[in-house]
């Protein structure tokens, strides 16, 4: 049986957005759901639920990081727990 995703990529093809799938994939696993909105719609939909439509953005349990600044400094928190 799969887990549950508890944490939500999303992504638009761009260089962070790898760096980006690159990192939660070592750090989060199974945990993390790759959402790619390039080319699917989905970006509008981005807009109205988080507020902005760039990516890469990491929704949380405990929040909404945007850029991968925002992603590395909470998955560093992550692996000093």
């Amino acid at each position: 049986m799969r887990g549950v995703a508890r944490y939500a990529l999303f992504v638009g093809g761009g260089d962070e957005d790898v760096e980006a799938i690159r990192l939660v994939e070592r750090v989060l696993g199974g945990e993390v759901l790759i959402v790619d909105v390039g080319g699917s719609g989905l970006r509008g939909w981005m807009l109205w639920e988080y507020g902005t439509d760039r990516t890469p953005l990491l929704a949380a349990p405990h929040g909404v990081y945007y850029g991968l600044g925002a992603i590395r400094r909470l998955l560093a928190s992550l692996k000093s727990r």
